[in-house]
């Protein structure tokens, strides 16, 4: 909820920053999203929480990244906003496997956030089908997820001590699936008018 309300404030300097990197297709853009993503995940798994952050906080970037090209450079399309939602869903997958083996032995507590951050994207797209409008309720959103993910995962880099990256994984548990029973209870509403 948070992030669909700042992408109308903050879309404006994307748009800006995007603006030299316009001709490049904006399905590539995605992908070396993805690929960063990847990356993250690898970095997470062996411990190397500096570069987990930086490729992390690359493809965050280039996932916004991919849509502000795709409009500015009128070449939006349904298969696009399919792939960047199709990649979104395996990033989510990649770096919590790669987190889950960093946490060592947590691994039912990264299922659940990883199941939390799944059914977050499917309880909208379902929703949507049924309603007439947008289902973007809850606070458990994609871009929430991964500043908090980002966050701890520099809290942790200074402070081992402090287990953050695991917190952070008990915050997005609870988030996400606090994030669907709103979108659940808000479907209903809707339907039920």
């Amino acid at each position: 909820m948070v992030s669909s309300k700042l992408r109308s404030t903050v879309d404006p300097y994307i748009t800006r920053i995007v603006a030299p990197i316009a001709k490049v297709n904006p399905s590539l853009i995605t992908l070396f999203g993805f690929a960063f993503s990847i990356i993250a995940g690898l970095m997470y798994a062996s411990g190397n929480l500096i570069f987990a952050f930086i490729t992390l906080t690359l493809g965050s970037v280039l996932d916004a990244a991919d849509g502000a090209v795709a409009r500015l450079s009128n070449r939006v399309s349904a298969f696009g906003g399919f792939l960047d939602s199709l990649t979104d869903r395996y990033s989510d997958a990649v770096i919590l496997t790669g987190i889950a083996v960093y946490l060592k032995g947590h691994y039912l507590l990264v299922i659940t956030a990883l199941v939390g951050s799944l059914l977050v994207s499917y309880t909208r797209a379902r929703s949507e089908m049924e309603i007439d409008g947008k289902c973007n309720v809850g606070y458990g959103e994609r871009a929430e997820r991964l500043i908090i993910i980002m966050a701890a995962t520099l809290v942790e880099a200074a402070n081992p001590g402090l287990n953050a990256v695991y917190w952070a994984v008990v915050l997005l548990a609870v988030l996400t699936h606090f994030t669907v029973a709103q979108r659940i209870w808000y479907t209903y509403k809707a339907l039920e008018k």
